[in-house]
């Protein structure tokens, strides 16, 4: 049994980028930054970025593609995917996530601040619809 699962969280380092397949499938390209803690040679902690390219396919890429702009929080579940490529006569490898599920982190938070500063009635909180 093998099990290729890949969670993170990050910033889009820049746009995504939405390209068409030639077999007419949406395909949605982006880079995530992952930052981790490293303690430094001089004993000093600091941030190192990994950049994780990830990609989408279908009509979720194609809706999401607006939302994933550079500096955009997402948290991601996905599959880890090699591909080779030729550059300069040399064979090269490529490691990218295709993502699964995608979480927008920051419009969630922005949502919750603005309810949080708008003023609530009881109409507001208690819905005579819920069933219990």
């Amino acid at each position: 049994m093998s099990l290729n699962k890949v969670t993170a969280s990050g910033n889009l380092g820049a746009d995504s980028v939405l390209r068409v397949s030639k077999s007419g499938t949406p395909v949605l390209t982006f880079s995530v930054a992952v930052a981790e803690r490293v303690q430094r040679a001089d004993g000093d902690w600091g941030d190192y970025t990994n950049w994780v390219d990830c990609v989408m396919f279908g009509k979720r890429a194609e809706a999401l593609e607006p939302w994933l702009k550079k500096g955009a929080k997402v948290a991601l579940i996905g599959r880890l995917h090699t591909g080779t490529y030729e550059a300069d006569g040399r064979k090269c490898k490529k490691w990218e996530v295709r993502v699964d599920d995608i979480e927008l982190m920051q419009y969630r938070r922005e949502k919750q601040r603005a309810a949080q500063d708008a003023p609530a009635s009881p109409m507001d909180v208690y819905d005579e619809d819920i069933p219990f």
